[in-house]
């Protein structure tokens, strides 16, 4: 998933799969593992889908704190799967669009799971909001805005804003 994330699927070799895994270069161990490039995809994103358990634990584990540190507690959490997964975020980005399917996977399997418990975390955070998915998409858009672009320029958000000031902003808002 590295170098797909890196280098995109299309540009990444079998070889350099095979050379990434310790499996000698060129010579189809790979195959032994896996029908295809694509089913070793396939295989990396059901294990991503599977590592988002501790974020949403998170949204369980923010009780004791007051609001506001509430909300940035989770907001942290947020951008810090988002870096643990910046291979996957890359390759959706860049060459998912090239499989539907795949696509239609993460939204159904990580974006709409990530998206049902922060809206329930925000309904029992905010009861009285009138429309808690909304608030949690505006949420997610957020956070997930702010990460590409930092992640685009290369650590650096390329409005000068760093993740502690835009976080307290984003809480302020919600708040």
């Amino acid at each position: 998933m590295g170098l797909f994330g890196r280098q995109g699927y299309h540009a990444t070799t079998i070889a350099q799969i095979e050379a990434a895994a310790g499996l000698s270069a060129g010579a189809g161990g790979l195959y032994r593992h896996f029908k295809s490039k694509r089913a070793l995809l396939e295989e990396g994103l059901r294990r991503q889908f599977e590592a988002g358990a501790p974020l949403l634990a998170s949204l369980e584990q923010t009780a004791d704190l007051p609001r506001r540190e509430r909300i940035l507690a989770v907001a942290r959490a947020g951008l810090r799967r988002l870096d643990q997964e910046r291979d996957v975020n890359r390759l959706l980005l860049r060459d998912l669009a090239t499989f539907p399917d795949l696509l239609d996977q993460v939204r159904d399997h990580e974006l709409a799971r990530v998206h049902r418990a922060l809206t329930s975390w925000v309904e029992r955070e905010s009861p009285d909001h009138p429309d808690p998915a909304a608030l949690a998409s505006v949420l997610m858009s957020a956070l997930s805005h702010y990460w590409v672009l930092t992640d685009v320029y290369a650590g650096r958000h390329p409005h000068g804003v760093d993740e502690d000031r835009f976080l307290r902003t984003l809480a302020d808002l919600i708040v």
